[in-house]
This record gives structure tokens, sequence and C-alpha cells, in this order.
């Protein structure tokens, strides 16, 4: 989450640097003075044969053709830019959301484990190492009688359809119409988890033989 708003900052400091900057009535002055400055110097020291008021009047009429010139180079791109990072920023915020639902949803089904009877333990956001010296996170783990159930929480605003393929489908109610959106089936996560959580017991308690039961808990959340 840190690291999406740390995204977010950065690339709204430089949208609103793009929106921020000057016109043409700014540039023109930028270029304008400097500009004219060098043709009063050219008159000066051409002896007289250069007057004043044409120096001028060729001032303003090169600094015109320079911001013009300019304008027309730099804004399609700076219009891109903008156009460029508005649209991470829609991703960056959909994807936000999309994590601040799903630790909602997290945090409702913790709670909701915290009223086992106490013959049940549950523990929240655990990281397991892999063989390969990375770690895997796991939403909750219960440990009770039965032996070690595995929740995984899947956060979604609608109903979920699995067909007989095994595909994921969730409905939604958008502008008063039924709205399909395909989405990962959470099964393979789970077996892998579970692969995981076998090796992991197996390892520190290889004198008991722990029964692993995972199910997918569906959480609705408004945020």
């Amino acid at each position: 989450m840190e690291n999406i708003n740390a995204k977010i900052e950065y690339y709204q400091q430089e949208l609103d640097a793009i929106k921020n900057q000057k016109e043409f009535p700014f540039i023109y002055m930028v270029v304008a003075l400097p500009t004219t400055a060098i043709f009063l110097v050219l008159a000066i020291v051409s002896d007289g044969l250069i007057d004043f008021s044409i120096a001028i009047t060729g001032a303003l009429f090169f600094s015109l053709l320079f911001t013009c010139a300019y304008l027309v180079l730099y804004q399609p791109n700076r219009e891109e830019m903008q156009s460029q990072l508005q649209r991470q920023l829609a991703i960056l915020h959909k994807e936000k959301n999309k994590l601040e639902a799903g630790l909602k949803g997290e945090r409702e089904v913790a709670y909701i484990l915290g009223w086992l009877p106490k013959n049940f333990v549950s523990l929240n956001n655990i990281y397991l190492p892999t063989e390969d010296f990375e770690t895997q996170q796991l939403d909750h783990l219960v440990i009770g009688p039965p032996g070690v159930i595995h929740v995984e929480t899947k956060t979604i605003n609608g109903a979920v359809l699995i067909d007989e393929k095994g595909d994921w489908t969730v409905l939604k109610a958008a502008q008063n119409k039924i709205v399909r959106e395909g989405m990962d089936s959470p099964l393979p996560q789970i077996r892998r988890h579970e692969i995981i959580l076998q090796s992991f017991l197996k390892e520190h308690f290889p004198e008991f033989s722990i029964p692993i039961y995972s199910i997918v808990v569906m959480a609705t959340v408004e945020l």
C-alpha cells in the first residue's frame, strides 16, 4: 500500500507540474525580454545602421515567432504527457481501492474468527518461507481440534458464479445492468498454500500428522 501511495503522490506531482506550467503570455515575456535586449545592443553597436524602432519591432516579431514555434512543438507532447499521467493515476487509484477493499475484508474475517471457541486459535496475515527462499502470505490460519484450517479471504462486490469448467465470474450491478467480470480462480493459490503449509508442518512437527483444510471466504465490504 505504501508503494502505491508513493507512486500516486509522484504521478500527481508530475501532473500538477504540467498543469501549472505557464501559458502564452508568460512564455512570450520570457522570450521577448532577452531578445529585445539583444536587438537593442545590436542597434547600439551598429552605429546608426539599425534604428531603435526597427530593433524593437524585430525583437517583438522574432519573440512571437519563437514562442509560437515552441508552443506548436511542445503543446501536443504536453497534452500527451498529461493524458498518460491521468491514465496511470486512474490505474493506481483502482489498484489502491482494490487493495483497501481486500484489507478491509481480511479485517472483517479476522474479527469473526476471533469469536471462535477457546480451543481454537486464529492467526492472521501469516508469512511462511518457501523452498526458493521467498515467502507466501496466508490470510488466516485457524488451529483447533480438527487440525489446521487455512482461510483465504476474497473481497467481492457482487455474486460469484462457477461454471462446470471451474471458471469464476463475478456479476455486478452497474447502471441498471448486470455486468459480468472474469475472476481468477483462487483454487491454484489455495493448493500452493496447502503445499507450503504441509511442508512447514512436516519440518517443524514431524511426529504429528496434522490434517489441513482450506476454505474460501467471500467478503463484501463498502469503502
